[in-house]
């Protein structure tokens, strides 16, 4: 009962931000969705169907449609799957679903992925890689960025009195910010190595990546409030350490690649 109640918390915070959420994304997408979806395309193919579970606008889908892929979208928000709808002119599967009831297809797909803190939102995290292990052909991929449980950016901004989610971090959760107004929607912060155990044993962790590491978080507009030469001078160094070790396991948010195990 109450994460039934929490899902609907989280629908109607989702159904509230769906008008305004490409103009919130405007600067995030500038440079955080385009290391995303470098990835997806690194781990998906051309004429594989895909499902994308929180779909939100339709950002990604788009993309990655013209890419080549065959997808089916769901997203537990009605607005945020109209939104999309609309974008991709009806050229999908839309299915206004939460996450946690995609054991609801009665096929398999050849991949999934959940972008930019759908996984921090769900309610029962083991239930949903056990439906989602079901619905995935053997050896499928699933690729999700989750917000980290361990930042090392807080800790500088902490020190230096610029707001940020330290506080909620350590406490491994926290609810949703919008426009500086605290919601009731909530979303827990996970570690690789939580997440590992969540998925355990029905997928594996093949890579993970920091978004961003070297950059500023989404949230500071860096895009905008940074000098274009101090921009150009961080995301350069992004793209060197993002994928190595230690760094990879610091960033704001983990693009982590999991893949399906076949006997469990």
């Amino acid at each position: 009962m109450q994460k039934q109640s929490q899902l609907l918390v989280n629908k109607e915070f989702w159904d509230n931000y769906a008008s305004i959420y490409d103009g919130k994304k405007a600067s995030f997408d500038r440079y955080l969705r385009k290391r995303n979806l470098e990835i997806l395309m690194q781990t998906f193919s051309p004429g594989q169907s895909l499902l994308e579970i929180g779909c939100g606008t339709g950002t990604e889908a788009m993309i990655m449609q013209s890419y080549g892929c065959k997808l089916t979208l769901v997203d537990l928000s009605y607005e945020m799957v109209k939104a999309a709808s609309r974008k991709l002119n009806g050229e999908a599967l839309f299915v206004n679903t939460p996450a946690e009831n995609i054991n609801c297809f009665k096929i398999q797909f050849d991949g999934a992925y959940a972008s930019f803190g759908v996984v921090n939102c769900v309610t029962d995290p083991e239930g949903f890689f056990g439906k989602l292990h079901r619905i995935l052909k053997p050896n499928g991929y699933f690729v999700a960025s989750v917000i980290n449980r361990w930042y090392w950016g807080d800790f500088l901004l902490s020190a230096i009195r610029i707001p940020n989610y330290l506080k909620k971090r350590l406490k491994g959760k926290g609810n949703i910010i919008l426009n500086g107004v605290e919601s009731s929607a909530t979303a827990h912060f996970y570690s690789p190595r939580t997440l590992a155990k969540l998925a355990s044993p029905q997928f594996k962790i093949r890579k993970y990546y920091a978004l961003p590491v070297a950059l500023p978080p989404p949230y500071l507009n860096p895009a905008q409030k940074l000098p274009r030469r101090l921009f150009t001078l961080l995301d350069g160094i992004e793209s060197v350490v993002y994928n190595k070790f230690p760094f990879k396991l610091f960033g704001d948010q983990t693009i982590i690649v999991f893949q399906k195990n076949n006997i469990v």
